[in-house]
């Protein structure tokens, strides 16, 4: 017990008059202004996300293709028509609510249906990204 009474004697408060370093902020990125700025970066981030699904599926199917023995071709497909099954239901279930309460207490009006629309907005996104997995799970069973 006394080792347990002497370890709390033993704290020494930070020092108040220390300087602390203030935190990194991040560089504010300004919102476009013009038409073709939008849509440049609506595009730009459109297909970054596109990419990454597409890389992240591609690299979990060349894992199971390496450690099967089987040809990556004959893995590939099935890996996309997985991830859009996936993404699928992760669609279906954002769009209807699954685990999110909608009813915001307190606010009234425009903004009382601010996350239904967000997360229709997401489930159709969602929903399309999965046809498009889906789709190109068909074209490379069709190609390969």
């Amino acid at each position: 017990m006394s080792g347990e009474l002497q370890s709390m004697f033993d704290y020494e408060p930070p020092d108040p008059t220390k300087v602390e370093k203030p935190r990194r902020r991040r560089r504010e990125q300004r919102a476009p202004t013009t038409r073709r700025a939008v849509i440049l970066r609506g595009l730009v981030r459109l297909a970054l996300l596109l990419g990454g699904s597409v890389g992240s599926v591609v690299l979990i199917g060349w894992l199971v293709a390496r450690h099967s023995g089987s040809p990556l071709g004959d893995v590939l497909p099935t890996a996309f028509y997985f991830a859009g099954a996936g993404v699928g239901v992760l669609a279906v279930l954002g769009g209807t609510g699954v685990g999110r309460s909608y009813r915001s207490y307190g606010s009234y009006g425009a903004e009382a249906g601010v996350p239904r629309q967000r997360a229709v907005n997401s489930s159709v996104f969602f929903g399309l990204l999965a046809l498009f997995l889906f789709g190109l799970g068909l074209a490379l069973d069709y190609l390969l």
